[in-house]
């Protein structure tokens, strides 16, 4: 358990004059049209791979895993590690690939490398269609945030100022792949800047917002998972405050897990051979259990409609949430959120389960709802974050509100308690560390964990 929680130090801009402010507004449209067509293109290279590789036309990609051969998935995840391995091999040849998002906004002014930053998320894009168990949302958030930091440069924005936008900007690639507005701004302020102020929050959401619209030309406007209304019932609303602090403790391990993970990275053509072992292991697991590839969106649809049988629930709560930890661990490079989201919905679904034969009567979806907003808040440490993405994710609108914020507070309160790192902070260096703070007319050069600091 930490001492206590280190906010990364965020504090109100004060711009110089009306004619700065009306140039760090037109970089906020340039990042969010940049973030909008970048989300796009990446999500058009992700579906083209995956009907090439697996050999399907349309609909879910769970589906064309389980049609495809055993034997092609393992090939598949093979050209997969070999592929991918060569790439993340020959980056880092070139640039200090380790130093990812959230290390740049915390530890590096936000300052990103544009063309390999654009590059790797392109591999990362391709090794998740090809069926590696991490988020699609990763490449989208760095294209993103590679943009803001460019547009950064080129118009003299401040180090606070470029940490802003580039926090904007990784929040709208995000919004625009799940077409989330809200959950994106909420998620690049609370998550990587770790403040909601105001003069913070307009140009979030500004940013999201247009991503977003921009988006819509290639990808659909509607929310990414399909459900019914689910009714709210006592044994709902108690279970909710039963699940969330369970979900708590399994998110502390589910972190650490990473953190390990992360920490642990092979090095030089250690990772060629690693990623490549990493890939066919998982692949073989596919064999037996398809559901294991992917970045977990459709099994969470499955779930969420409570399509799934509880002993494949119960095997899939084990082996998902490893075979994750095992691409970090070989040195793969991906998003995290939804794979997150389909732990907590695997969980929500496991403890359903065991509800429902103590207290019948609410549909089986609903739990995995319950599971999946409190995996995210607590994994997150994002508890707002989490609740707007749940809700634009799934269009349940206020239907389940009530008991997804009980959940939520209670998977917050545990896992602060336990550990205060999220999946996004856990691998930083100076996580939780005393951070030295200047005041202007003090500023010299400023070290890595200096921050500006702006009177009042």
């Amino acid at each position: 358990m930490r001492s206590g929680h280190i906010m990364q130090p965020n504090v109100p801009l004060v711009w110089g004059s009306s004619r700065e402010l009306a140039r760090f507004w037109l970089l906020v449209a340039v990042t969010g049209i940049g973030a909008g067509i970048g989300a796009a293109l990446l999500m058009e290279i992700l579906h083209g791979v995956q009907h090439l590789a697996y050999g399907y036309h349309g609909g879910l990609f769970q589906r064309g895993v389980q049609a495809a051969p055993p034997l092609r998935r393992v090939i598949v995840m093979a050209i997969a590690g070999v592929t991918a391995g060569l790439a993340w091999l020959t980056l880092r040849r070139f640039t200090h690939l380790s130093t990812g998002l959230s290390e740049s906004v915390w530890e590096e002014d936000g300052k990103l490398p544009f063309v390999f930053t654009i590059v790797n998320s392109v591999v990362q894009i391709v090794t998740v269609a090809l069926g590696a168990t991490l988020g699609r949302e990763g490449a989208p958030k760095e294209t993103g945030a590679a943009i803001a930091s460019k547009v950064s440069d080129v118009g003299g924005l401040t180090a606070a100022q470029r940490r802003l936008l580039v926090a904007c900007g990784a929040g709208a690639g995000m919004a625009a792949v799940y077409n989330v507005p809200l959950g994106g701004a909420l998620f690049g302020l609370e998550v990587l800047l770790g403040t909601l102020t105001l003069p913070m929050v307009l140009p979030a959401l500004a940013t999201a917002g247009i991503a977003t619209g921009v988006s819509w030309v290639l990808l659909p406007d509607q929310p990414t998972y399909r459900l019914p209304t689910y009714a709210v019932t006592p044994s709902l609303a108690i279970a909710a405050i039963v699940c969330g602090p369970l979900a708590g403790v399994l998110a502390v391990g589910y972190i650490r897990l990473f953190a390990w993970s992360k920490e642990h990275r092979p090095g030089g053509w250690r990772l060629l051979v690693s990623l490549a072992a990493v890939f066919v292991a998982v692949g073989c697991v596919s064999v037996e259990y398809p559901e294991v590839l992917g970045n977990g969106k459709d099994l969470a649809q499955f779930l969420f409609l409570g399509q799934l049988g509880l002993s494949l629930v119960a095997v899939l709560l084990v082996i998902r949430p490893l075979a994750t930890g095992t691409f970090l661990r070989g040195g793969a490079v991906g998003g995290l959120f939804t794979p997150t989201l389909a732990f907590g919905a695997l969980f929500g679904a496991v403890f359903g389960h065991a509800w429902t034969a103590l207290w019948p009567g609410t549909e089986p979806g609903a739990y995995a709802i319950i599971g999946a907003s409190a995996m995210l808040a607590a994994a997150m440490q994002a508890p707002l974050a989490s609740l707007a993405l749940m809700v634009e994710l799934t269009g349940t609108g206020g239907s389940l509100l009530v008991p997804l914020i009980l959940a939520v507070i209670g998977a917050m309160l545990v896992s602060r308690a336990l550990d205060d790192r999220s999946i996004y902070t856990a691998p930083l260096r100076h996580f939780g560390e005393p951070t030295v703070v200047r005041h202007p007319r003090d500023r010299g050069t400023p070290g890595p964990r200096d921050r500006d600091v702006t009177p009042g």
